[in-house]
């Protein structure tokens, strides 16, 4: 083990003798006498000075020539200097003149801070995060103030036009500010940008400037002055002189540096990255951060580029490349199999770049989605996989100890020259230099800590990038599939799969082979499916028909849009195909969702995923979270349409899956459209004000009404909606074009009805129905809650107090729900004429009956003992008795048969049956919107569908759900009959003269 309370020993005998026989020579040119300087030195001052000469020629030679600060870094500290280096830096800087004394002054920082920085190391003062931030936090200061004296001096010959309120540029200090509004930015990239610089590290920049806002004043173009500006911040970063250098400075990390120049326009990158940017450039983009410049306007590039980087959707097409990046790094460094001697520790097999890959491949994977994942920092990547569950506490903590110990030896193997390698030494000697200068006691001890944490982290990465694993984590078997070239070979194949028409199948294959579908036009697309095949097919053959679903997986291809990111998916998660499998065999409609949204399957990665369904703070969190990187409006429509759409996947897998009921299904899909119509309702108004204004005073409440209201929404289920507004006398809105209370909140129900309802690329978010508001298609969409109460109270028909039963506030201003829900309350719970009541709603049945009647058992809302006859049932004895039992009103179906039965509202036998009854027509019901999208026939259904109903339903097959089914209809319509038909034909013959 390293020895970590004392600074480790000197290895050269010579070195040493040598250094301390120059530090006393030093200390006497400055006057400080050997007895001053013993008196100046303890023990462990000495020990530390021991280990810088006997080890590091580089450090020795900071030590001598500056021995003042030397001293004064022993006797005060690391931190102390450091700070103080830093706050000097930023006071005398800005006030130099001359670019040469700028280049002065940062250099002899540089080299004081190298010393204090590797003090606090080799004492092991100092974390591995302290002494990376440390030298990163130096670097973007030196730009900084490189960078602001470069701008006044661009200033000065009439160049750029100075800040404003800056009058006397002349006599302004070159402090950073002097860059703000100047368009001119530096973004840190790779270890700068994460702040981990190491300690002879280059720095990699990236220079833009936004030509839409540079202050340019002068003869030529801005992008001649930022290129000349930039060339002249390398040379003062890089340039050797009798004082050294600050840093070696690389911006070949830029767009194309082949063909660039070295200050790129925003406009310019954008284009570049959102159209032609590889998958390496988005991982370096992770690290990118402001260093220099115009700060504002690098902070607005970051936004621009934030969807090249963070894609939304899981993107396991990155994988191969950046592992071919890594592939190409051994092959161009000759990397061999892992050892101590000549290893790399950054670039080598087990090092440091494949820590960083580890995190980069899974940031640019799920990032999009977990903001959380958007950590430039490795450590600080690590623990949130660790936090996500992505990774175990274990691996993050093997992967965490083994970066913390090969920074430690890369920044020993650079203090000794001031060296940017990473590489351990091929000789003996060499290496037990290394070792020695570590603290070991050996190089054995060395070598065996070394190649553990080489190992592991190898083992980890190559575990990441071929993670054939099962729903459990075993490597499952895939058999072998011969050439498609070879038929004979390739059907007798098929055979052993399972499938029983294998010359067909072969025809399938061979069409998928040649690139059939515009899913596997690309070498990439085909070659991943080749990879995939073998265990596709042992997928398809374990289904309860192979032949079906190979048919129903070649319809899926045929609909893709393209195949890449899918197939990736899958070869990155092959336990996806038995999900995949049990959708096409099940449910159609869902597949035909996933061939129009393929990667809606990404989101059964999330670890959360087959857990309890989020409720609605969380929900709330997580479309807030997303909307946050929108860029505009157009934005926020395909973003809400992303989430609802997933969030839904989500349901769905769950019903399939038989993880919840349809009560639970139904309140889910309701809870989704909730927080949609809320956030989408604040998003709209903030729009809709950039034309019109506010209206003060004014408010608006969304009801929902009919599946919305009572919590009970399907896969198909429209929106059907009531929209109510309050608002002063004469009010007007304040916005440029001002519009009265009526016309104000008419359109912006329009906006927020567009909103719902436009198709975007990708897709729409619901249908709406405003059918139910007051008056119905011929009345406004928006009405006052004055109006809305006179209607309701005096000329709202029967059928419309029927359809306010399942009234609920889904959104809009708190007070006036209250007040709306009060109006609607009142409304429900008033007495009412229970002769009239009863006929018009056996006459308003009979109309349902005769438009949409129909005798198959499987419509379950219009046959006959379907949903529409319950929801008659309850409604019909909820405006009956509500005046008389207030508690019985609920805008849910089955709470309300429930509260009407524990009232004794409903005479036996049906107060037990009725409940029962409709939870299994809810159950069905939502299984068939899930599955088929459309009306189901038996003759035509798949037997996995047959299946899935009758386990989804409890029952044991098909043929005892279909019995149960027509019982529960049966009673259902006994029931209405007793209930509402029967009663009301009587009185009607009643009422005949």
């Amino acid at each position: 083990m390293p020895i970590t309370h004392s600074p480790p020993l000197p290895f050269n005998a010579a070195a040493l003798k040598n250094g301390w026989e120059d530090l006393k020579s030093a200390a006497q040119d400055a006057g400080l006498h050997d007895a001053g300087l013993d008196a100046r030195l303890g023990p462990i001052d000495s020990a530390i000075l021991d280990a810088i000469f006997g080890n590091s020629p580089f450090l020795s030679r900071l030590a001598i020539r500056d021995v003042g600060f030397t001293l004064d870094l022993l006797t005060r500290g690391s931190r102390a200097l450091v700070d103080e280096l830093g706050r000097d830096l930023r006071t005398d800087v800005p006030n130099l003149t001359t670019t040469d004394q700028v280049m002065a002054a940062l250099r002899r920082a540089k080299n004081r801070m190298a010393l204090a920085i590797a003090v606090a190391d080799i004492a092991d003062l100092w974390t591995v995060e302290e002494i990376t931030a440390a030298l990163s936090d130096f670097a973007e200061c030196a730009l900084d103030l490189a960078t602001a004296h470069l701008l006044k001096l661009a200033m000065l010959r009439g160049e750029i036009a100075p800040p404003k309120g800056v009058t006397d540029i002349a006599s302004h200090p070159a402090t950073p500010d002097i860059a703000a509004g100047s368009g001119y930015f530096l973004l840190g990239m790779g270890k700068l940008g994460a702040r981990e610089l190491n300690y002879s590290s280059d720095i990699d920049l990236i220079v833009f400037f936004d030509e839409e806002i540079v202050p340019y004043i002068g003869k030529r173009t801005a992008q001649d002055c930022y290129i000349k500006v930039t060339r002249e911040l390398v040379r003062m970063m890089q340039e050797l002189t009798s004082d050294g250098y600050v840093f070696r400075t690389d911006l070949k990390l830029r767009p194309d540096p082949g063909a660039t120049p070295v200050a790129i326009s925003v406009g310019a990158a954008e284009v570049y990255y959102q159209s032609v940017g590889l998958n390496w450039e988005r991982a370096a983009m992770i690290k990118a951060r402001p260093v220099a410049g115009d700060r504002a306007a690098a902070s607005g590039f970051l936004s621009l580029i934030r969807g090249f980087v963070w894609r939304r959707h899981l993107d396991f097409a990155a994988v191969e490349d950046i592992h071919a990046i890594k592939g190409m790094i051994h092959r161009h460094h000759r990397h061999g199999d892992i050892a101590l001697k000549g290893h790399d520790v950054k670039l080598g097999r087990g090092g440091i770049r494949e820590v960083e890959f580890f995190c980069q491949i899974q940031q640019l994977i799920s990032g999009g989605r977990e903001r959380r994942l958007q950590a430039p920092r490795t450590l600080e990547a690590l623990q949130m996989l660790r936090d996500l569950n992505k990774i175990t506490p274990e691996t993050e903590h093997e992967l965490a100890a083994a970066y913390r110990f090969f920074r430690r030896v890369e920044h020993r193997l650079q203090m000794i020259r001031d060296e940017q390698t990473h590489m351990v030494p091929a000789t003996d000697e060499g290496v037990a230099h290394i070792a020695t200068f570590l603290g070991y006691d050996s190089v054995r001890d060395l070598e065996t800590e070394m190649l553990d944490h080489l190992r592991t982290v190898k083992r980890h990465y190559d575990q990441l990038l071929e993670p054939d694993r099962g729903d459990n984590g075993d490597t499952l078997p895939a058999p072998s599939l011969s050439s498609i070239d070879d038929s004979s070979s390739m059907e007798s194949q098929l055979g052993k799969f399972g499938f029983s028409d294998v010359t067909r199948i072969a025809q399938i294959l061979a069409g998928w082979e040649f690139g059939r579908y515009r899913a596997l036009r690309t070498p990439r697309s085909r070659e991943i499916l080749k990879r995939i095949l073998p265990r596709l097919l042992m997928t398809l053959g374990e289904s309860t028909d192979p032949d079906a679903a190979v048919t129903k997986f070649d319809e899926f291809l045929a609909k893709l849009p393209s195949g890449v990111q899918l197939l990736s998916l899958f070869q990155a998660n092959p336990w996806l195909l038995d999900l995949m499998t049990e959708i096409l065999g099940v449910a159609p409609a869902l597949a035909a969702e996933l061939a129009h949204r393929p990667l809606l399957l990404d989101a059964v990665l999330s670890p959360a995923f087959f857990n309890p369904l989020p409720d609605h703070p969380t929900l709330d969190a997580g479309l807030r979270d997303i909307l946050y990187a929108a860029k505009d409006y157009q934005d926020i429509l395909d973003l809400s349409r992303v989430w609802v759409n997933e969030q839904r996947f989500h349901v769905g897998v769950q019903i399939l899956r038989g993880a919840i009921e349809a009560e639970a299904a139904g309140a889910a899909l309701t809870r989704i459209a909730d927080v949609l119509l809320n956030v989408m309702l604040g998003a709209v108004e903030d729009q809709f004000a950039q034309r019109y204004g506010r209206l003060p005073g004014g408010r608006l409440v969304v009801i929902g009404m009919g599946k919305l209201g009572g919590a009970e929404l399907s896969f198909t289920s429209d929106l059907d909606m009531i929209f109510i507004y309050d608002a002063p006398e004469d009010a007007a809105s304040d916005g440029a074009k001002s519009l009265t209370a009526p016309v104000f909140y008419t359109r912006l129900t329009q906006a927020y009805i567009n909103a719902l309802t436009a198709m975007t690329g990708e897709g729409r978010l619901y249908e709406v129905d405003m059918r139910l508001r007051p008056s119905g298609s011929s009345g406004p969409l928006a009405v006052s809650l004055d109006a809305f109460r006179a209607y309701q109270q005096a000329s709202a028909w029967t059928w419309e107090h029927m359809a306010l039963t399942r009234a609920r506030l889904v959104a809009g201003d708190t007070n006036l729900a209250e007040a709306t829900e009060t109006v609607i309350r009142d409304v429900l719970t008033a007495p009412r004429d229970a002769d009239k009541l009863l006929l018009d709603v056996a006459d308003m049945r009979r109309r349902l009956r005769n438009e949409f009647g129909t005798s198959n058992i499987w419509s379950i809302k219009h046959c006959p003992g379907g949903i529409v006859d319950v929801e008659f049932i309850w409604q019909y004895l909820q405006l009956k008795h509500a005046s008389a039992h207030p508690e019985i009103v609920t805008e849910q179906s089955g709470e309300a048969i429930s509260r009407l039965a524990a009232a004794g509202l409903i005479p036996a036998p049906w107060d037990h049956d009725l409940r029962p009854a409709y939870d299994l027509l809810h159950e069905v019901q939502g299984m068939l919107r899930l599955c088929t999208g459309k009306d189901f026939t038996e003759d035509d259904a798949p037997t996995g569908l047959k299946s899935a109903l009758a386990k989804a339903s409890g029952d044991i097959d098909f043929a005892a759900l279909k019995d149960r089914l027509i019982h529960s209809q049966t009673s259902v319509t006994a029931a209405y009959n007793a209930l509402i038909e029967t009663p009301a034909a009587a009185l009607s013959k009643g009422q005949i003269p």
